[in-house]
């Protein structure tokens, strides 16, 4: 059951999550040269900008950003089978449905979103989540960014009172091949209503 508050410990990669990486420190990011030149092209004033100061961050920014959340499940209630799992927002990411009950992926020219359009399945103790049409969102939070054209996939397994995310974004408009990132959280209910929305 992956049900409960969980949040961050930011022991792990502290700088990436909390402060953000220094500007241009693109290590270990596989940019590929469009990539790179956007990433180069990028200056934090733009956050001033009016029509900025409100954009939220796109699914890949769970395992990128410093904030905890909130999973549960919304079950059929007659067969009592988990039609979605949810993941809460936070104050700058939007919440998240992740469909458990095999409907496809929308067709490529849907809308995309902040949250996109994610599919789950369990394989063993793992929840394999794969998430498409999400708009341009960071990568990193210092001017590398994925494409509207990113996948990516999740594997969420839990360990006790820790839940660990590995993902993999696969982008070919901006990544010369997949980026792997892992992220843990620790169970704690202490946390409602302060990580997340």
């Amino acid at each position: 059951d992956l049900s409960g508050t969980w949040a961050s410990r930011n022991h792990e990669d502290f700088i990436e999550r909390w402060p953000g990486p220094d500007v241009v420190d693109f290590t270990g990011l596989p940019l590929n040269e469009d990539g790179r030149a956007k990433a180069l092209s990028y200056s934090v004033s733009q956050l001033s900008l009016p029509e900025r100061q409100c954009l939220y961050y796109g699914a890949t920014y769970t395992v990128i950003g410093p904030f905890g959340f909130k999973l549960w499940s919304d079950s059929d209630p007659v067969t009592s089978r988990v039609i979605s799992w949810n993941m809460s927002g936070a104050v700058d990411k939007s919440p998240r449905t992740i469909w458990m009950d095999g409907r496809p992926h929308p067709p490529a020219e849907a809308p995309h979103t902040f949250d996109g359009f994610s599919t789950g399945e369990w394989q063993g103790n793992t929840l394999v989540v794969r998430t498409t049409h999400m708009k341009a969102t960071p990568l990193r939070r210092n001017g590398a960014i994925t494409s509207d054209a990113a996948v990516m996939t999740e594997y969420v397994a839990r360990h006790g009172d820790i839940l660990t995310i590995a993902a993999v974004i696969d982008d070919p408009a901006n990544l010369a091949e997949p980026h792997i990132i892992s992220r843990s959280w620790q169970l704690d209910p202490t946390e409602i209503g302060r990580a997340h929305v």
